[in-house]
């Protein structure tokens, strides 16, 4: 079953975000994964993933996250896990257009 995992942290700055994704980096996706979105949050940060199966997901933690944490010295946080029963992709063809600062967007959402 297709699931998503959410990572919150409050004690995780940029920089030592950033230093993570040295160690894992963005530039291919795991066997499995699906989706990656991530954004800040006050001092921490609000991560979502979106795998094919658990069983992938776990995979990737075991194999990448909990030693990219550990070699920083950062105590490996367990995501909350959610099963989707819906998940939707953009096509990448017809996701370019929608690619606008978000305060566009919400005002070409916004009925006039």
């Amino acid at each position: 079953m297709t699931v998503m995992a959410i990572y919150e942290r409050t004690d995780v700055s940029s920089q030592l975000y950033d230093k993570y994704r040295e160690r894992v980096p963005l530039d291919a996706a795991p066997l499995g994964a699906l989706a990656h979105a991530y954004g800040r949050e006050g001092p921490g940060f609000v991560a979502i993933d979106i795998w094919e199966t658990r069983e992938a997901l776990d995979r990737f933690i075991d194999e990448r996250v909990k030693p990219a944490c550990k070699a920083l010295g950062v105590e490996f946080q367990t995501p909350r896990i959610v099963e989707l029963e819906t998940f939707r992709a953009t096509p990448a063809a017809t996701a370019q257009k929608h690619l606008l600062p978000f305060e566009k967007m919400a005002a070409s959402l916004t009925p006039a």
